[in-house]
């Protein structure tokens, strides 16, 4: 009875997880095979990205615009001005020149779709009342980065990356002045980021797949002042957007 007791449970475990030593081998042999083992080696590469983003503002105002307003406005008063993130996608192309070991430089421009809010909040003929501004952002980028990648563990490594960017908004309506719509606050054309993210890379049998996630902060105040009681209450509007892609390489 004992040594029934005790191989039973053993017997379990061994048909649970297969034990099969040629197959527990053959298995070892194809979990230690590195993919595209040259990769690295290359001088440059190319691939492309696809991703979403979140886009938003950081919008820092003037001290007090309790007193900004009147019978000309839409607001008697005005209390609060804050930005809202939406989300968006972007598409790229990427260029990769080898530096080193384990440092490259990118070059990847992207061409990125999104909107962002800015929304006043108040009162009119004492009743709350609110007002949004909706401002659709078509982004052409053009970002330098450095990548830092770390040793290769068998198909993955993970890595950093930094730089700046440029970026043009086609949709800005900065000089626009037939717009269809009221515009009730405006943003400069012409955009500068720098650019902090980390991602990792997997290499499969015919190509590299990475995830990379990353977060860009505007240099520049984006804001038009018009002498109004939407750009009056702000001091700072920057631009604030995370990413997160799928590269193809």
């Amino acid at each position: 009875m004992k040594k029934k007791a005790f191989f039973t449970p053993v017997l379990m475990l061994m048909l649970m997880v297969g034990f099969n030593p040629s197959e527990t081998a053959a298995q070892g042999r194809r979990l230690s095979f590195e993919n595209l083992s040259h990769y690295d080696y290359k001088p440059y590469h190319f691939g492309f990205s696809l991703g979403v983003n979140r886009m938003g503002f950081a919008l820092k105002p003037i001290e007090s615009f309790n007193h900004l307003g009147g019978p000309r406005e839409d607001f008697d008063s005005l209390y609060t001005v804050h930005p809202r993130s939406q989300n968006g996608f972007h598409i790229g192309i990427v260029s990769n020149l080898k530096l080193g070991p384990r440092t490259d430089l990118r070059f990847v421009p992207t061409l990125s779709f999104g909107d962002r809010t800015v929304i006043y909040e108040g009162r009119n003929n004492n009743q709350d009342y609110r007002r949004t501004q909706e401002i659709e952002s078509t982004f052409i980028d053009f970002p330098l980065h450095f990548k830092y990648k770390s040793v290769r563990m068998l198909n993955t490594r993970i890595y950093v990356i930094g730089g700046l960017k440029y970026s043009l908004d086609l949709a800005s309506a900065e000089d626009a002045d037939d717009a269809d719509e009221e515009v009730l606050v405006r943003i400069a054309r012409n955009d500068f980021f720098y650019e902090l993210g980390v991602g990792f890379d997997h290499y499969f049998y015919y190509f590299k797949f990475s995830t990379e996630i990353k977060a860009s902060f505007g240099l520049r105040n984006l804001l038009r002042p018009e002498d109004t009681i939407y750009t009056d209450p702000i001091e700072r509007l920057n631009s604030k957007i995370l990413m997160i892609s799928f590269l193809f390489e």
